[in-house]
């Protein structure tokens, strides 16, 4: 059984850099690049994009919150409207970008309390994936809750992807064993990435191109 690992690349800002970001890709098949609201200047998102097709790496959006201040972690309480402007905005940063590295995105990974948002607020993630789907049909959405990720799907029609949260006390055997098997997995540490990285070898899911990798 193959995993997709995915970790997240520009979350940085300025004179603030995050060089380890960049170690733990080194073991992961896919990247999520900050898009500019909770993190991620131009020149942090041409170097991790630069990165990520250099080793041939799927490439998603990060989004989150417009809240560089907080780095993202701050709730907000936004009407449709606003949700989707968010959404789309940073998406047409981060496309913008790829394009001119004639590479595409493929998935889109919410950060922070937008993450924790998604996932416990249905109608949230509604309207993040209707967004996400008026921008691109084809991009797919990582969710971590399969109940909502069944919901998206089958009201909005878009793909998603379920994802778990990689932590200290997980091994690859417990994420084969769980009920609902995960189709990526997200790292945040090096050592954690590494110790999944020397049981299997990943892969990404390529969302919208040939699964060369698998």
């Amino acid at each position: 059984m193959v995993f997709d690992f995915n970790s997240d690349l520009a979350q940085e800002y300025g004179i603030y850099k995050n060089e380890g970001a960049y170690e733990v890709a080194e073991y992961v098949s896919s990247v999520n690049i900050a898009a500019g609201f909770h993190a991620g200047d131009p020149l942090s998102i041409k170097n991790a994009l630069e990165f990520a097709k250099n080793r041939n790496l799927a490439v998603g959006a990060h989004i989150g919150f417009p809240d560089i201040s907080g780095f993202g972690y701050r709730n907000m309480d936004l009407r449709e409207d606003e949700i989707e402007a968010m959404v789309i905005y940073q998406l047409g940063a981060i496309s913008a970008f790829a394009n001119a590295l004639n590479i595409e995105i493929e998935h889109v990974r919410c950060h922070g309390a937008m993450y924790e948002k998604l996932n416990t607020d249905v109608e949230f993630a509604k309207s993040v994936a209707r967004a996400v789907k008026k921008f691109n049909p084809w991009l797919n959405l990582f969710v971590g809750n399969p109940e909502t990720k069944a919901i998206i799907e089958q009201e909005i029609q878009i793909n998603c992807s379920y994802e778990v949260l990689f932590n200290e006390t997980m091994s690859v055997r417990q994420l084969r064993e769980m009920s609902v098997i995960p189709d990526t997995v997200h790292f945040t540490t090096l050592e954690n990435v590494k110790r999944a990285y020397d049981v299997i070898k990943p892969a990404p899911i390529n969302y919208n191109r040939v699964k060369e990798q698998v």
